[in-house]
């Protein structure tokens, strides 16, 4: 290397006299480099999370399916009453959606999921639930119907690969294609109302879990009647490149409603508050457990779940039916802690011995008072519970124990959430 073809550094370097100690040195030469430099770190974004970032209030975020997405925008509080007084969107891209489609679709996911699926028609969705060989739950989520043979599974973790080696002497093609759908999250009980002035036809007919197609502005949006708020909602799903387009049209045309933004943290306390499980957070994945007791099975999870023991071929039917007449081991309930202030709730105990674990918790704006869902031992459902919580006052922490109690039905349950909206005035 020559002189004049030299980095600036290396010529730098060869003009120190280091014989002479006046001589001024750089200090940055003695100055280890950073692990990490400033700002090297990637952010997974979604579709809309440069236009979602400008609604931020609090630069608060947090991680979802590997994506960087807001937590709380403005105030959980405001958002919250948007939620339950008018309406709220937010960005629920991250979730997982895969296609299925081919001559066998019907017969490849009536295999796969516990419940049957040969009436679900066109344009409808049903919940549904995975299970391994063993009967243990690898998964659940809402199963679209988008064709005769065209079908789309939304879960909140990838089962690409499992449904992948599945599929082995099936004519089906599965995809991946979270990444070019957008989903945008409408709740609330003037949803409806936002809708219909952004231009959607006969919102008002759609029933619960229904979908139909919608031009809005100018761009195709699949439209379903869906949601995890516990109320009147809707999700849209959008191409990628349309979604920023879709957010302004529903925040301009939905602010006479009252719509505002909302982040992840609202989801889940809605979730919470309507008593719905989410993988990952209050159960995992019988692939995902290291030990095989976190792995659970669906009377575990649900009460009632939807599984049809008629169908003669089930990805898992043989120990499913074995299980249909035991008492599980344990169950995932729904709690709530005596107390008026939040307090960040841990283990369950039954008399002083651990009887389970909170699993998602919070304190419920709509019962005034905290609650969770956490698997407890089946036996110690039949006495007293209390759970501990952990209060921060300063800079020192008091742990409580709490008396506790099953509830009988979700924190949030409106008729809003089954009836058609224009029973409501819409």
């Amino acid at each position: 290397m020559t002189p004049d073809t030299a980095h600036r550094e290396e010529a730098a370097q060869e003009q120190v006299d280091l014989d002479n100690e006046q001589t001024p040195v750089d200090r940055a030469l003695f100055e280890e480099p950073p692990a990490e430099p400033p700002f090297a770190r990637a952010v997974h974004m979604t579709p809309l999370h440069l236009l979602i970032s400008a609604e931020s209030r609090t630069n608060r975020w947090t991680e979802w399916n590997g994506y960087t997405v807001p937590d709380v925008l403005t105030d959980l509080g405001d958002e919250y009453r948007a939620l339950r007084g008018a309406a709220v969107l937010a960005d629920h891209s991250p979730l997982v959606k895969t296609r299925i489609s081919g001559r066998d679709a019907t017969d490849y996911l009536q295999r796969l999921v516990t419940r049957d699926i040969s009436s679900l028609a066109v344009h409808a969705a049903i919940p549904v639930i995975f299970c391994e060989g063993t009967g243990l739950v690898l998964g659940d989520g809402i199963l679209f119907r988008l064709g005769d043979e065209e079908y789309r599974l939304v879960t909140e973790e990838t089962h690409l690969a499992w449904m992948t080696e599945s599929a082995l002497g099936f004519r089906v093609r599965i995809e991946d294609v979270s990444a070019t759908l957008a989903t945008l999250s409408l709740q609330g009980p003037l949803s409806a109302a936002c809708l219909r002035d952004a231009g959607v036809r006969g919102v008002e007919t759609l029933a619960p879990f229904a979908s139909c197609w919608a031009d809005i502005g100018g761009m195709p949006v699949y439209v379903s009647r869906t949601g995890a708020s516990g109320d009147l909602g809707y999700e849209l799903w959008a191409d990628a490149e349309d979604a920023p387009h879709l957010w302004r049209r529903l925040m301009g045309k939905g602010l006479s409603h009252g719509l505002r933004p909302a982040g992840f943290a609202l989801r889940e306390l809605a979730r919470l508050e309507a008593g719905l499980p989410r993988a990952g957070r209050d159960y995992l994945s019988a692939f995902a457990a290291v030990l095989s007791s976190d792995a659970a099975t669906p009377f575990e999870l649900w009460p009632a779940p939807a599984i049809s023991m008629d169908k003669p071929v089930l990805n898992g039917g043989r120990a499913l039916r074995r299980l249909i007449g035991e008492r599980p081991r344990r169950r995932l309930v729904a709690l709530v802690a005596e107390g008026l202030e939040p307090v960040t709730l841990s283990t369950v105990l039954s008399g002083t011995r651990p009887a389970g674990t909170a699993t998602t918790a919070g304190f419920s704006p709509a019962l005034g008072a905290n609650i969770a869902l956490a698997l407890v031992e089946a036996s110690a459902l039949d006495g007293p519970l209390s759970v501990t919580g952990r209060l921060r006052e300063g800079l020192s922490t008091r742990e409580h124990v709490l008396p506790a109690r099953v509830m009988g039905e979700p924190a949030w349950k409106t008729a809003r959430g089954r009836a058609f909206p224009v029973a409501f005035g819409l």
